[in-house]
């Protein structure tokens, strides 16, 4: 029977495509185990998931934050270990960035040479076909492999290709706090729902598991001899010595690579984020830096519960701030600007206000909803007026880590124009709660939560940053390795 070739460029592209899916794999699970509940609502509060991984129960009589939820996803995770979140998003970006480039690729070549008849479709036979074909696996009476792919690899090949893959990218999409802020009928795609979303994500990453270890448990086991000769030199005409050299080399790579991407990563975060935020921060940049918050949520979206994230501060100035219901606290507006403020918050509430509906994406993965009143940072910029070399915006916050370091976050100037970015003293019609950040936190609703900053106590205006805590834009990303943009 007439064998099936494949050009090298094809096994060059399946052998990319099979790196990328287990560093996706690997890296997904790490980003899922820092919030490992899955929902199908955005008011994701504590005991309303569809699946959980890990056996941590919150406290039911004290104060706890969504970092205390996070699990230890094991080594099978890139890099592995608690609260990686940051280095494992790193990876998953650089890759994913290689893996729909590689992926385009395939396509384009597929039409272009006319392979696409091989792998989609063109009757409706095909499905009644690809029973017969799946009772003849089952039976162990294993079809002969030729020159086209049988009716059960070809709905198989097209449906990761035309489908699954595609899903992935879209939930993958929908999981940006910039897209869903420009555009919040994008989540209509998934009854509007960002949990929806993410939910959808993981069970495309469990199916391409799947997809993986059942395509090469078959491929091998049925047709070890022919198969290893087609993946490695395209051809069963080829010598299988030759082709088992390069597969067992190839095998031994794909490892080697994996196990030196846990060891690099956990031995070195910092010049990983360096190395890898290069390469993709310019292509979030380019796709969603630029967008603006267009949110229109309304009272009856609120959600019941809302997670804290982060510990109140500890410190004796914000406990005697606290104490006095804040009316001894002020903002200070500094640095490159031609008129310093000195505002108390009673000076801030008579200014204009704005309220908001918005909803908030963290990091960790959950989601909710909010009414948020305060003041706009348009017209904080409007009157200090930043000078000609002011390039970016630092909010200093009164909470403290246990390493000593201030909590800190800084933005574009640029963002400040976003109209929902507003520094706000209300939730949900009430004064600000201590746990959400009173007397004052950032509101920007195009980025994740760590770059809206609680227990704001000052905003600079500066030049740069890298004088600032280790010179990387924030608190997260200086001590957990988080990306500054925070777009996706």
């Amino acid at each position: 029977m007439e064998t099936l070739h494949l050009p090298i460029f094809i096994i060059i592209l399946h052998l990319i495509n099979l790196f990328c899916l287990v560093l996706l794999i690997r890296s997904g699970i790490q980003i899922l185990f820092d919030h490992p509940k899955l929902y199908w609502t955005d008011d994701t509060k504590d005991d309303n998931h569809w699946l959980r991984f890990g056996k941590k129960i919150m406290p039911k009589d004290k104060l706890w934050t969504s970092l205390d939820e996070a699990e230890d996803p094991g080594k099978l995770a890139l890099p592995g270990g608690t609260h990686n979140l940051g280095s494992a998003r790193h990876w998953h970006f650089t890759v994913a960035i290689v893996w729909v480039t590689t992926g385009l690729t395939y396509i384009g070549y597929m039409l272009v040479s006319g392979q696409w008849q091989r792998l989609i479709p063109t009757d409706v036979g095909v499905f009644s076909r690809a029973i017969d074909t799946m009772y003849h696996y089952l039976t162990l009476n294993i079809p002969v492999e030729g020159a086209t792919y049988n009716a059960l690899q070809q709905l198989t090949y097209a449906g990761v290709v035309f489908v699954l893959a595609p899903l992935a990218i879209i939930t993958g999409l929908a999981l940006s706090p910039a897209l869903v802020a420009k555009y919040p009928g994008f989540l209509r795609l998934f009854g509007g729902r960002r949990q929806v979303a993410r939910s959808l994500h993981f069970i495309a990453m469990v199916l391409f598991t799947l997809f993986i270890l059942v395509h090469v448990t078959m491929a091998l086991g049925f047709h070890f001899y022919d198969s290893v000769k087609r993946i490695t030199l395209g051809s069963t005409d080829a010598d299988f010595a030759l082709a088992l050299t390069i597969f067992l080399m190839a095998l031994i790579l794909l490892v080697a690579f994996n196990i030196w991407a846990s060891f690099f990563t956990l031995g070195d975060q910092v010049r990983l984020r360096r190395i890898l935020t290069k390469f993709y921060t310019p292509v979030v940049r380019l796709l969603f830096g630029r967008m603006k918050s267009d949110q229109h949520y309304t009272k009856k979206d609120i959600s019941p519960f809302f997670r804290v994230n982060g510990y109140p501060p500890k410190s004796e100035e914000y406990a005697e701030l606290k104490a006095n219901n804040f009316k001894n606290w002020k903002l200070k507006v500094y640095g490159l600007v031609e008129n310093p403020l000195e505002m108390s918050l009673e000076d801030i509430k008579d200014l204009r206000k704005q309220d908001q509906i918005t909803k908030h994406n963290c990091i960790q993965g959950w989601t909710a909803v909010a009414e948020w009143g305060g003041l706009p940072m348009r017209d904080v910029v409007e009157m200090c007026k930043p000078k000609a070399n002011a390039k970016y915006v630092i909010f200093y916050c009164y909470d403290i880590d246990d390493d000593g370091n201030a909590y800190y976050s800084g933005l574009r100037l640029s963002d400040m124009f976003d109209r929902q970015t507003i520094l706000a003293y209300e939730m949900n019609g009430e004064p600000l709660p201590i746990q959400y950040g009173a007397p004052l936190r950032l509101r920007c609703e195009k980025k994740y939560g760590y770059k809206m900053a609680k227990y704001i106590h000052s905003i600079e205006f500066v030049e740069s940053f890298a004088h600032i805590g280790k010179g990387r834009g924030g608190h997260r990303e200086d001590n957990v390795f988080f990306d500054w943009e925070a777009a996706i």
